[in-house]
């Protein structure tokens, strides 16, 4: 095993904690040690990493950092050579950790992974792309647009990330929608949603969307699960959409967020969920990707599609 560390020093937990453990990986790992950065620097180092045959990148940040590396190495690396991956939670929102953490932090765990005999699970992130413009295409685990890129803001804001608990990333940001849906105004501009067309599997879902999510994950934190299909355990992208003017949002919320999907609630109209290799969106909402927002293309076309299969290691 030849592994390589991607280190954020600015995620949450490592500025708490200190330069300690970073002294000690860069010392112990020496040019095998990578600096998280931009998307496009990132790229560049995990290409030397392919080079020097690392078979194993630990990521050390949150959702984004995760994210971050994912797309370097898929940019980096052929799709049948990909390295195993270990994350460890150290950011502000964990939900990828929540689902495929190593579950030790510091030199604690690349002393434990150096041990061997680990479990591993395997994912298909998103792949995230816009036809017809020269944005490269990026990975990531959960996402959605409408009111969810509403919602996002909001629970990006200072007061939220200084008071809530981190794991807790999909709640706080349903929940906020709730916040926002007790006054008037801002309720009438939510509960009237977006304009979004999904096309997938030859259906085609046209209207307004009061919330859209999908996501690569198998676990959210505290049972939340706001997905359902009739094949839970096959892979692909799972999705929902809630129209705009949603009928019994509240029961809904309050079952999705227990990770109950009810008969009425798979049956209603107004809540389309499913799993799917691959989807085209049109909207003109921004689409947020592992807590990162990109602005909608020009013509509003987006693409979402299943990329490589990744494991992941667990203590």
């Amino acid at each position: 095993m030849r592994i390589a560390l991607i280190h954020n020093a600015r995620s949450r937990k490592n500025r708490r904690n200190g330069s300690s453990f970073a002294v000690e990986a860069q010392a112990l790992l020496g040019k095998d040690f990578v600096p998280s950065d931009t998307r496009e620097g990132t790229t560049e180092h995990v290409r030397q990493l392919y080079e020097r045959g690392i078979d194993t990148i630990l990521i050390d940040g949150g959702d984004g950092t995760v994210s971050t590396a994912l797309t370097a190495i898929a940019r980096a690396y052929p799709a049948d050579r990909l390295p195993d991956i270990v994350v460890l939670a150290s950011g502000n929102t964990n939900l990828i950790a929540g689902d495929v953490g190593f579950g030790l932090r510091g030199m604690e765990a690349i002393q434990r992974l150096r041990q061997g005999d680990l479990r591993s699970s395997v994912r298909t992130p998103i792949r995230l792309s816009w036809p017809g413009t020269d944005r490269m295409p990026v990975l990531g685990l959960f996402g959605g647009c409408a009111g969810y890129a509403r919602a996002v803001r909001i629970a990006h804001s200072p007061t939220v990330l200084r008071f809530a608990p981190h794991d807790l990333a999909v709640g706080i940001t349903l929940l906020s929608t709730f916040v926002s849906l007790m006054f008037r105004k801002s309720r009438e501009e939510w509960l009237r949603g977006d304009p979004l067309r999904i096309e997938t599997g030859g259906h085609v879902y046209d209207g307004q969307s009061f919330m859209f999510l999908t996501t690569g994950l198998s676990h959210l934190s505290r049972g939340i699960w706001p997905f359902w299909d009739a094949e839970p355990n096959v892979e692909g992208l799972r999705y929902l959409d809630v129209s705009a003017w949603p009928d019994s949002l509240l029961r809904a919320t309050a079952a999705l967020l227990c990770g109950r999907a009810p008969r009425w609630l798979r049956r209603h109209q107004d809540y389309v969920s499913g799993r799917t290799d691959d989807m085209t969106l049109v909207t003109e909402s921004d689409f947020v990707l592992d807590g990162e927002v990109f602005s909608a293309a020009p013509d509003g076309v987006l693409r979402l599609e299943r990329a490589s299969r990744f494991r992941f290691l667990h203590a």
